[in-house]
């Protein structure tokens, strides 16, 4: 993984891609990311392809809905019955389409079964994903949404390491007999996967676009789903939930965070950059402690049983995250 660092493809698309290029392909865009990213595509002038499992979860379809009814059918259209186990059925969704983000992917840290729960589906979703692109011969780039669990190096690293779009987890796999320690090592492991897939088909000779990737730790911010209950929230929202209903104590040391709408903006930059094929890209705004960011929700809700004292052991160290890669494409967080 060490050899891969954070130019692990070739890039073969030189001239830059936009609007005018023609239609792009979200997959599973009922996501918290990829909500934001058809919202911003849309908002852009694209032309817009969504995928989803089923079209028959009516909360899940809501914003989706709203979106088209905005925008119209002729500029978004949702293609249902695309899943990461049958990768065959993304071929129905690419049509005449430029640009591939691919987004779709589990994220759960409660899984009993990662091998077959995480791994295995973000394996063969990615793969599948690829394969279709290649037979339809139309797409240019592809963009996958990757994460900082590929990068982060937990337990090994010191906690004040300095992270940038060169490293990658080599801590994060399965036993001799297919195991984990746990399921965050689960989720890790099939990112880590996904992502070297991506990067393994790109590096082919007969592969006719180029693949990009985007790595965010934490995602919070503004959620367009139609959340019921705290199992409907995507994970890192789920986890400021828990910290507001005074569930969790702060953790020693830091992770990085960004918000969700900066993130669906990387993943527009490094579709319409040429300079970004081939590359992937460390995607965070900052890391504070997480006594830190247990005081600043405290700040920003008063009324809620924020646990705020430091561990015993004190708040720890502080992750640098060099995100020069993406700030070279000109890219500002907001």
């Amino acid at each position: 993984l060490d050899s891969l660092g954070e130019a692990p493809g070739v890039q073969r698309c030189m001239e830059p891609l936009g609007v005018e290029s023609g239609p792009v392909c979200v997959t599973g865009c009922s996501g918290f990311i990829a909500l934001h990213l058809v919202e911003q595509l849309l908002d852009k002038g694209y032309t817009v392809v969504g995928t989803v499992r089923s079209v028959e979860n009516k909360d899940k379809m809501a914003p989706l809905l709203q979106l088209q009814g905005k925008h119209g059918e002729e500029r978004f259209r949702i293609v249902g019955g695309v899943d990461c186990l049958k990768p065959e059925s993304f071929q129905q969704a690419i049509g005449d389409c430029v640009g591939m983000f691919h987004t779709a992917s589990p994220f759960t840290f409660q899984s009993k079964d990662p091998m077959n729960d995480l791994v295995k589906p973000a394996q063969l979703g990615t793969e599948g994903c690829l394969i279709a692109c290649k037979n339809a011969g139309c797409v240019r780039r592809f963009v996958v949404t990757a994460s900082f669990a590929c990068i982060f190096n937990a337990g090994v690293y010191p906690w004040d390491y300095k992270y940038s779009s060169k490293d990658w987890n080599k801590v994060s796999k399965p036993n001799d007999e297919g195991r984990f320690e746990s399921a965050a090592d689960g989720y890790r492991y099939s990112k880590i996967v996904a992502e070297k897939a991506a990067w393994d088909f790109a590096r082919a000779e007969d592969c006719p676009f180029d693949v990009t990737a985007i790595n965010p730790p934490m995602v919070v911010g503004k959620n367009y789903n139609v959340c019921k209950k705290a199992d409907d929230l995507n994970t890192s929202s789920a986890q400021v939930l828990k910290i507001l209903k005074g569930k969790q104590a702060p953790n020693p040391n830091s992770m990085g965070w960004v918000d969700v709408a900066d993130v669906a903006r990387a993943h527009i930059t490094a579709y319409e950059r040429p300079e970004a094929g081939g590359r992937r890209f460390l995607c965070a705004a900052d890391s504070p402690t997480w006594t830190q960011v247990h005081t600043l929700l405290k700040e920003v809700a008063p009324s809620c049983p924020v646990k705020t004292a430091a561990p015993e052991a004190g708040e720890g160290l502080r992750l640098t995250l060099d995100t020069s890669a993406l700030k070279s494409l000109d890219f500002e967080f907001t």
